[in-house]
């Protein structure tokens, strides 16, 4: 972590602290407060470039602020508005001015043309805050190539199926029926691009998450008396924590990875990326549910803050794309492109083949 990434991470856990986070499971209501304290100090636009309002900072640095967030578990739409819906209108010189945004993919999306105006028709599904944003971030796939639209919630011909998610939280379908575009560009971005740039956010949001279950689940362990000691005393326990902690360093060392990679050669970002989304979506739900073994019925109160952060794990698995999709994609490099395994894992070279050439 950088010397920026760790003050801005210092900066935001104040920020927590000073408005406390209401844990209880489902969700009932976003951190507003807190949010606006973020949008206040400029949080909400860090890697989005200064022309555009941004902070020209470096995705790591939005990244160290989601981190921080995420393991208060804290309730805000940093991960949609500040790392995707900004980041979007960003690439394409466009300024959100201060309104809440989302993002949301269209594909086979269709377009009518008047004059230097369009309305876009089309549907996205499992939208976060489509139903509390002011504008949405769309990045549509045409017949034309792909474009940036943004458009008022409100907007005549755009409508919002509401729907929930695990955590309780606002994660909708959207209908968009011949809807004026408050602004459009060709996009610099294909849907890859943006389905890499979520899964890294996720990555690391999964990752944040499963170390606020560890640390709260081993709290828990010696602490909780039973049978005359703690939990943490008795071998089945311990080899469940060990296991967990084992679990959540591979998934954070991975996120780090793949956060560090995010800056270089896209092509190897991308691998790093793949990995870490792999690492972390797949370890989600085990660590999830040692937790809850652990902690017994007492984990699944609403009023217990550990269903915060579990079914974060359940419900962000999934986002732009789960384990087995990234999978595919690690795999095909190595297939299709007949990379070295090993070479594409650790970008590092074999070390067979590396002990061959130094005995020849």
């Amino acid at each position: 972590m950088t010397e920026l990434a760790a003050e801005l991470a210092a900066a935001t856990a104040a920020m927590v602290a000073r408005f406390p986070v209401d844990l209880r499971t489902p969700a009932t209501s976003p951190d507003a407060a807190l949010w606006k304290a973020l949008a206040d100090a400029g949080f909400t636009a860090l890697d989005v470039p200064g022309e555009v309002g941004g902070q020209a900072a470096d995705l790591a640095d939005s990244l160290a602020v989601l981190d921080t967030l995420t393991a208060s578990g804290a309730i805000t739409p940093y991960a949609e508005h500040a790392l995707l819906a900004a980041w979007l209108a960003g690439r394409v010189d466009h300024a959100l001015d201060g309104a809440a945004a989302t993002v949301a993919t269209v594909g086979d999306a269709t377009v009518h043309r008047d004059d230097d105006r369009i309305r876009l028709s089309g549907s996205a599904i499992g939208v976060p805050n489509a139903t509390t944003a002011d504008v949405l971030v769309v990045l549509a796939a045409t017949t034309d190539g792909a474009l940036i639209a943004v458009i008022d919630r409100r907007a005549p011909g755009l409508r919002v199926e509401p729907g929930t998610d695990l955590m309780g939280l606002d994660h909708s379908d959207v209908v968009f029926d011949d809807v004026e575009t408050a602004f459009w560009a060709p996009s610099p971005v294909t849907v890859d691009d943006l389905r890499t740039r979520g899964a890294l956010v996720y990555a690391v949001a999964l990752a944040a998450a499963a170390r606020a279950v560890r640390e709260r689940t081993v709290g828990y362990a010696a602490e909780r008396v039973q049978f005359g000691r703690p939990l943490a005393k008795f071998q089945a326990i311990q080899q469940t924590l060990a296991r967990m902690a084992a679990q959540t360093t591979l998934m954070e060392t991975a996120a780090r990875a793949a956060t560090d990679a995010a800056s270089g050669d896209p092509a190897a970002a991308r691998i790093a990326i793949a990995a870490a989304k792999i690492v972390t979506s797949r370890h989600a739900n085990e660590v999830a549910a040692a937790a809850h073994q652990i902690h017994g019925a007492i984990g699944f109160t609403a009023e217990h803050a550990l269903g915060r952060f579990t079914t974060a794990l359940w419900g962000w698995r999934d986002r732009y794309g789960d384990d087995r999709e990234w999978a595919t994609v690690l795999a095909g490099r190595i297939v299709d492109d007949r990379d070295d395994p090993w070479e594409v894992i650790t970008a590092a070279p074999d070390p067979v083949d590396r002990a061959s050439d130094l005995d020849d």
